[in-house]
């Protein structure tokens, strides 16, 4: 494996993906957390082609499929998620704090939260992962490594519960799906180089908006900074869309997701649209997305500084989901 600044080749990364430091299992097999967070972050990246993640964000769905796929034992879903978030190999994943300090050791599920702790995929291996047959190997590989995990085989076979191994692939996929918020369309890849975002994008935006979404008005805060809010484009970044105060919404990091992969849009009138594709259980803590349908989204005081049409024009056409 490569030090942490040289470029890395595509048999250096999948012999470390083979080789992660993993415990072993009551009943066979070996931890699958980490290839389970490590797949969460490469299709994070094929969506939106940046694996960068809040913990807050990884907590909640990576500790869901952690506990689907892993021998039962008697810890919360969100705890599962911070042994892979705080040790997964340097080589491959960088983590900090809020202020890009070092995490502590130990840290647990809720001083990662406390600390806005956060990572991102080392740059050499988000290069690689541009090429996209490289990323469709590292997907090939690393469910094998979860799937081998979760039967206790190297991905043969059949687990305890009798399920054969082709059958739990397709329900990891599925579960991923659901994990990322992802419609089943699929990933919308791009070849280009990604621009660099500028911060001082964030800082004009959210304070337009009070610090809190646009969508739900959701402003969480440690001390003075915000947390959980993002300064959002409407025309995608990725796709050329300028770092201008009229291109951008404060979103929450749940809507923010969602206006990415097209499941939230914006009519003309900045009113909200839900894709007539999404889909959502619902249960009694809160209503699904859907209800957000015709609502209008919160805007600046001041109109100068309100969305502008032609982007609003642009996510309708190329982001959300008709």
């Amino acid at each position: 494996m490569s030090t942490l600044h040289q470029p890395l080749t595509e048999p250096e990364l999948l012999a470390a993906l083979r080789t992660l430091n993993r415990s072993g299992l009551r009943g066979g097999g070996r931890a699958p957390h980490k290839p389970l967070l490590l797949l969460w972050l490469v299709d994070r990246f094929a969506v939106s082609g940046n694996s960068e993640t809040r913990y807050e964000e990884v907590a909640e769905p990576v500790g869901g499929l952690i506990a689907q796929y892993t021998a039962a034992v008697s810890i919360p879903d969100g705890e599962r998620a911070a042994l892979p978030f705080r040790l997964l190999e340097a080589e491959l994943w960088a983590a900090t704090d809020a202020f890009s300090q070092p995490l502590p050791e130990p840290a647990s599920h809720r001083r990662l939260l406390e600390l806005g702790a956060r990572g991102r995929l080392r740059p050499a291996v988000e290069k690689l992962l541009d090429d996209r047959q490289v990323l469709d190997r590292v997907r090939t590989l690393l469910l094998a490594e979860a799937i081998g995990s979760s039967t206790g085989s190297s991905g043969t076979g059949s687990n305890s519960s009798g399920t054969s191994a082709g059958s739990t692939d397709s329900a990891l996929e599925q579960s991923l799906r659901g994990a990322l918020a992802q419609p089943p369309a699929g990933p919308r890849y791009r070849q280009e180089t990604r621009r660099v975002r500028d911060s001082r994008f964030a800082r004009a935006v959210l304070p337009l908006y009070g610090n809190a979404c646009a969508v739900c008005g959701f402003s969480g805060r440690i001390g003075q900074a915000p947390v959980g809010v993002e300064a959002a484009h409407v025309h995608a970044h990725a796709d050329g869309g300028p770092d201008v105060v009229q291109n951008g919404i404060a979103l929450c990091a749940l809507h923010h997701t969602l206006f990415d992969q097209g499941v939230l849009g914006l009519t003309e009138h900045l009113t909200i649209m839900v894709s007539p594709h999404f889909t959502h259980a619902g249960d009694h803590r809160g209503p699904t997305a859907t209800a957000l349908a015709g609502l209008p989204v919160r805007l600046p005081a001041d109109p100068g500084h309100r969305i502008a049409p032609q982007y609003v024009a642009w996510h309708t056409k190329h982001v959300f989901r008709h």
